[in-house]
Parts: structure tokens; sequence; C-alpha cells
């Protein structure tokens, strides 16, 4: 990685970080103050919103940020591209908008307010425009931007959200910080673009294929991250499972975010590289690179979310011991995501390989809606959480088979490494829990010695890309 990608990684891990640590501070309070019930009450109207959401924003956030960094050495060009997604994203938006009044007004009838709500949140999601500064490799502002708003509503909900009757200060809060949030971006644009009038029609003309065919994938893709809940909503008829499994799984996902930031942060850069600078062979370079990375970071941070789930909920959520269970069988996701992150997202999308990305992430979408299908009304979140674990295997499976000619991928010596490295931590760090009671420094102790010992055995065997990357922080 050059300094750029490096710099544009530490960014964006650093909002990254930001996003791990308020919700460890915030997810205690909300719990006690308001209850997994009546706070499974708002999880599942911004679910319910999220696919609202998800169908207005039409694919546009992939897609944009892909023909951003197709033309943004062109200020003209790059001007009138914006624009024109711009101007798409909103009207699809407000008929996203309008048609979400129109759905909790005929179907909702208890905590209606709740839901109602949540149409700052989809106005927030008509201003985001994240997808233009991930193009131009801009992550300083977009992160600084995210973690400011992430803050701020943290401070504000700590100040107002009291009881289970503050479910709205909560549910207002957090819309009215990414609203605000969405604003100040727009104030940046000016360094980059001028303004253009465009025609909508044509706009439409131009861009409404490109967005729909990653829309698909987006939709299937939303099957496994958000049917989930909605399925647990509905098949259990319980709010408290809700609240719980989406607990488990923002534990899970949480560190999953060091790997995926890879994805987000080189999307822009293959897709620039792949079109004017290299081509294709360029492109298979930095995905074989980024494949090691997401290995050498998904093994150990799997072995050690298992190993240190039964140590840490119990002090830190001490009424919700059912999520241990949901995490340790939650784990595997990681690594399948990380490694179809850099397949779909790192090289099947910035190469404009539409028709094999949409096909590994519907076989997915089946999967995981089958699965839950049979497993939720047998074993709740459990049944949800191996729903989501099959899913992934079969992205990840489906993606592997589609790539694996072109980038050339050996399982050499490091990939070994990373396997043996992480269970000989695991061992360490199950041996520290059973000498220690539940708590904050038991925890801290078992990631301490768990990345110590990694990070020694790869630095002891040599381990060609760790190497490399030492080198390279050590140089500068």
């Amino acid at each position: 990685m050059d300094r750029k990608l490096l710099m544009n990684y530490f960014y964006n891990i650093l909002y990254q970080l930001v996003k791990i640590a308020l919700p460890i501070v915030i997810v205690p309070y909300t719990m006690g103050h308001l209850g997994a019930s009546t706070l499974g009450i708002s999880d599942f109207a911004g679910n319910i919103a999220s696919w609202f959401i998800l169908f207005g924003v039409l694919g546009c956030n992939l897609y944009g940020n892909r023909e951003i960094a197709k033309v943004r050495e062109d200020r003209k060009e790059l001007s009138k591209t914006f624009f024109e997604i711009l101007i798409m994203q909103w009207i699809n938006m407000a008929f996203a908008c309008i048609l979400y009044v129109i759905y909790v007004s005929l179907t909702v009838s208890a905590d209606r307010i709740i839901y109602y709500l949540y149409v700052f949140t989809i106005l927030a999601s008509a201003l985001d425009i994240t997808w233009f500064f991930y193009g131009v490799e801009d992550f300083k502002s977009a992160s600084i931007r995210n973690i400011i708003v992430k803050i701020i509503g943290v401070i504000f909900i700590f100040i107002l959200v009291k009881t289970h009757a503050d479910l709205w200060k909560y549910v207002l809060i957090n819309s009215f910080s990414e609203l605000f949030g969405q604003f100040i971006m727009f104030v940046r644009l000016k360094e980059y673009i001028s303004f253009v009038k465009v025609d909508i029609i044509e706009a439409y003309r131009k861009h409404i294929k490109g967005t729909f065919v990653l829309f698909i994938p987006t939709v299937a893709i939303s099957v496994y991250t958000l049917l989930d809940q909605t399925m647990i909503g509905y098949l259990t008829n319980d709010t408290a499972y809700v609240s719980t499994y989406k607990a488990s799984q923002g534990f899970v996902k949480m560190f999953l975010y060091f790997i995926t930031s890879i994805g987000t942060v080189m999307l822009p850069r293959i897709t620039n590289v792949f079109y004017h600078h290299g081509g294709n062979k360029e492109a298979q370079r930095y995905v074989n690179t980024t494949i090691k990375l997401a290995a050498l970071l998904a093994v150990p941070m799997m072995c050690g979310m298992i190993a240190v789930a039964p140590k840490f909920i119990p002090w830190y959520l001490p009424k919700q011991p059912e999520i241990i269970t949901l995490i340790q069988v939650s784990a595997p996701i990681i690594l399948c995501i990380s490694l179809s992150n850099v397949f779909g997202t790192q090289y099947l999308v910035p190469t404009g390989k539409n028709r094999e990305y949409t096909l590994s992430v519907v076989i997915g979408a089946l999967v995981n809606f089958f699965a839950n299908l049979i497993l939720i009304p047998l074993m709740q979140g459990v049944g949800a959480a191996i729903g989501s674990v099959f899913a992934e295997s079969a992205v990840t499976l489906v993606q592997y088979h589609f790539v694996k000619d072109e980038l050339h991928i050996k399982l050499d010596r490091s990939y070994f490494i990373y396997v043996m490295s992480a269970l000989i931590m695991t061992v360490f760090v199950v041996l520290i829990g059973m000498f220690m009671e539940a708590s904050l420094m038991c925890n801290v102790i078992q990631a301490t010695v768990g990345v110590i010992i990694y990070g020694i055995i790869l630095v002891i065997s040599r381990e060609e890309l760790s190497m490399s990357v030492l080198k390279k922080v050590f140089k500068r």
C-alpha cells in the first residue's frame, strides 16, 4: 500500500474505533434505562425504515463511489456526474419517504410515533454523499464528520434519555444527529466540484441501469443483514429477541469494520487503476495483497471473539447472558465477510463483473431466507445467527469460484502461520479467563496478551506481509 492508501485506511479505522468505543459505552446505559423490550421497539422500527432507505438509495452508494472514482481527474465531468447521481438519489428517496409514511399509517397501531420519527433518518440518507468523498479518496472529511456526529449523539442520549418514556428522544437524537452530519459534508464540496445544471431525464437515462445493476445485489445482501431482525420480530413476536440479536451482531461486526474498511478504501483506487492506470493486472496486484491482509486480521479476530465473549458479557450485559452464545455462533462470519469483501467489493465490483457479484449475493440471500424460516421458530436468535453463517459462507465460496482463476490465489505459508498463531493465541486467552473473574480488567488483559502473542509469532516466523508493513511503518 502507498502512503495515501495507508492514510485513508488510518482515517477509516479511526472512525471504526469510535464506532466500537461508543456502543461499548452506550449499550449498557440504554439497556438499563430503556430495557431490552423498549429498545427492541426502536430497533424493529429502524429495521423497517432501513428497507425503505434501501429501495430509495437504489444502489447509489456503491455505484456513486465507483463512478466518481472513474472521472475524478476531470473536474467538469466529476461535477456533472455528482449532480446527476445526487438528483436521482433525492427523487428516489422522496418516493421512499412517502411510501414509508403510508406504510406506517396503514399497518402500525402501537408506538406509531416512534416509526414516524424514523422519517428523519430517511431524510438523512437522502442527503448522504459519503460515496462522493470515498470516490475522490477523501476519507479524512467523511471520517471526521462521522466521528463528530456519533459523539454528539451519544452526549445527548446521556443527557436526555433516562426512562422507558424517553424512547422517542433516543430515536430523535439518533435521527437528527445523522441529518446534521449530512449537512456538514456539503460545505466541503466546493473544493472538488462546480455547480452544474443537469437534466433529470438524462440523468436517469445515463445512470439508472448502473444503479439498478448494483441495487439487486444490495437488496440480496440486505436479506441477510436486515431480514434477520425482521423475521425474528415476526416469527417470535417478541421485540426483546430483536434487541439481543442486534446487540450480538453489533459486537461481532464492530471488529469486522477494521477489515471491511480495507475494501472501502481500495474500491475507488482499484476502479481508478483498472480504467486508467494499468488495467486488470495492476488491480490483481492490489487485491492479492489485501486478501492476505484480510486473513491476517480476520482469523485472530474470529478466534478472539469466541474466547473473550464468556468473560465479557457477564459484566457488560449481565441481564442478557444469551448474547454469549449468539456471539460465539456468529463469529465465523468475520472470516467469511472479510474474504467476500475482497473478492466482491475489491475486485468484482470495481472491474465491472456485476453479474458474478449479483449471483453470489442472491445465492447467499436465498440460503439465509430459508435457513431463517426453518431455524428461527426453533432457536430464535441462535437460528438467525446460524442462518447468517450459512449465507456468508455461501457468498464467499461462490465469489471465490468466480475469481480464483483470475487472481491466482495461492495458499502459501502465510495462511498457515495466521491460523496457527491465532489458535495458540486463543489457548492463552482462554487460560487467562479460567483464572480471572469476568471484568473489564480480565478482558483488557486477555486482549493485550492475545495481540502480543499473535504479533510475536508473526515476527518470529518472518511472515512476509507483516514484515513488509513493519518496515514501511518504521521507515516513515
